[in-house]
């Protein structure tokens, strides 16, 4: 188990949930609810993309649109993975902030 899996949103959760026998609109929004406010979302994400895992719901993608993803030439500015969303630079808040205190140490003082 990865260190970052211990802070999950969905360890707590059934995860029938994420696995659905069959696939509808609503089991795909409740774990999709979940994923959407999970503080390593990014990290379950990218686990799932360089496992190639083809089953369920991870980082709040289903398998189909984790293969978008994975066809998206788009890379974060600071840790080099995926972007989900085409006009963002990085993938998640905290690559944002590393990337902004790596810039204000690299710059000289005025």
């Amino acid at each position: 188990m990865n260190a970052w899996q211990n802070l999950a949103g969905c360890a707590e959760v059934d995860p029938e949930i994420f696995f659905p026998e069959r696939w509808d609109g609503a089991s795909a929004a409740e774990a999709k609810s979940v994923c959407a406010s999970c503080p390593v979302r990014f990290e379950c994400l990218t686990d799932a993309l360089q496992r190639m895992e083809r089953h369920g719901i991870w980082g709040g993608l289903t398998e189909q649109e984790r293969r978008k993803v994975t066809r998206l030439p788009h890379r974060c500015g600071h840790c080099r993975g995926p972007v989900l969303a085409a006009a963002d630079r990085y993938c998640s808040q905290g690559c944002r902030l590393a990337a902004t205190r790596r810039r204000r140490t690299a710059s000289p003082a005025a």
